[in-house]
C-alpha cells in the first residue's frame, strides 16, 4: 500500500490498484491540484488569423468524484437518491470520512463495471504532471475516430505515459467564470490501438502554462 501522496507523486511506474485507496487519491488531488489555479496561454491557429488568449483552470473538490467516475461505477445499482452520495461535494465528503472506499465500490457494483474504471485510479497520479505541460486539441466529438462517443468538452489536454494516452477534458463554467475539469480517461496503446482515437482527428492548439497560483 502506498502510504503518502509524495510517494504517489514520485512514482516512476504505475501503481497497482491494490496499492491505492480513494482517501489517498483525494488527499493527492487536494494537495497537487485543488489548491492551485492553473493559468494557460492558448494559441489557436484554426482560422485565418492566429488567436491568443489566457484561461484559468481550477480543480474544485466537487469535480473529484466525476473525474474518477465514482458515481458512474454504481449508477446501475443505486437509485437517484442514493447516487447523490457518490457525486459532487457530498461524494467528496463521503470519501474523506471513509464511507466510500475502493472496497465498498467493489462490493456495490459488478466486477466488470468496477474494472472499467481501474485505469482512472491507476493513472490518476499523472494528472498533476499533465497539468504542468499539456498537449492539447480543440475537441469536437463528431471528429472522434471510430464509434460515436458521449465525451464532450471544449479543450482536451493529453499526453502519453506508460503505453497509454491520458486525457483531461475541460470546459468553461459560466457561473464560476473559470475552466473546470469535466472528464478524465485513459486509452491504452496496444498492437491494434495507437492511443490517438480521441485526438488524432482534432485541431491541435498550443497550450503553455504561464502561472500556478495557490488559492
Amino acid at each position: 500500500m502506498i502510504s503518502s501522496i509524495k510517494d504517489l507523486y514520485d512514482l516512476e511506474n504505475n501503481p497497482k490498484i491494490n496499492d491505492l485507496s480513494l482517501i489517498l487519491l483525494a488527499e493527492f488531488y487536494k494537495e497537487y491540484l485543488n489548491r492551485y489555479c492553473f493559468q494557460y496561454r492558448i494559441t489557436d491557429q484554426t482560422g485565418e488569423d492566429k488567436k491568443e488568449y489566457t484561461i484559468d483552470l481550477r480543480f474544485d473538490l466537487e469535480n473529484f468524484c466525476h473525474l474518477l467516475g465514482v458515481e458512474k461505477t454504481v449508477k446501475h445499482v443505486k437509485n437517484d437518491v442514493e447516487i447523490l452520495q457518490y457525486k459532487g461535494k457530498m461524494g467528496w465528503d463521503n470519501i474523506e470520512n471513509s464511507k466510500i472506499t475502493l472496497a465498498s465500490l467493489r462490493k456495490s457494483t459488478t466486477k466488470g463495471n468496477f474494472n472499467k474504471n481501474k485505469d482512472k485510479y491507476v493513472f490518476f497520479y499523472k494528472l498533476p504532471k499533465l497539468a504542468e505541460a499539456p498537449k492539447a486539441v480543440l475537441f469536437n466529438k463528431e471528429k472522434v475516430l471510430g464509434n460515436p462517443t458521449n465525451i464532450d468538452c471544449e479543450f482536451l489536454f493529453y499526453d502519453q505515459y506508460h503505453n497509454a494516452t491520458i486525457h483531461l477534458g475541460i470546459v468553461y463554467d459560466e457561473e464560476l467564470s473559470y475552466y473546470v475539469p469535466k472528464t478524465f480517461f485513459v486509452e491504452r496503446i496496444t498492437a491494434s490501438k495507437d492511443g490517438l482515437r480521441f485526438i488524432g482527428n482534432q485541431q491541435v492548439i498550443t497550450v503553455r502554462k504561464i502561472d500556478k497560483t495557490a488559492l
